[in-house]
């Protein structure tokens, strides 16, 4: 997310080098996309930042503790070896 404005989310592409954005209205429906990234896609950052996203959400929502979510949820997803090797610790996903 690089900016939220009254009615609009305007996202851009983690990569500095790619000039890729996109908007989308305030509950996350697509609107536009513009450019294409001039760079492959990296799976496991996919996958990370989605185990990340989950973990976060049961910690807000549930009473149970964050240590036991981030061992469910790491042991429900199906991780890439690559990507379990780069899985933030319990500490850094603050």
């Amino acid at each position: 997310l690089n900016k939220t404005a009254s009615t609009t989310k305007y996202y851009r592409c983690e990569d500095s080098c790619c000039t890729v954005t996109a908007r989308t209205d305030l509950e996350d429906t697509f609107l536009n996309i513009n450019g294409d990234h001039c760079h492959p896609p990296e799976p496991e950052e996919i996958q990370i930042r989605v185990f990340k996203q989950v973990v976060k959400a049961r910690a807000i929502s549930e009473s149970t503790p964050i240590p036991q979510i981030y061992d469910e949820e790491a042991a429900r997803i199906d991780l890439s070896t690559l990507s379990i090797a780069a899985l933030p610790s319990q500490r850094e996903l603050g």
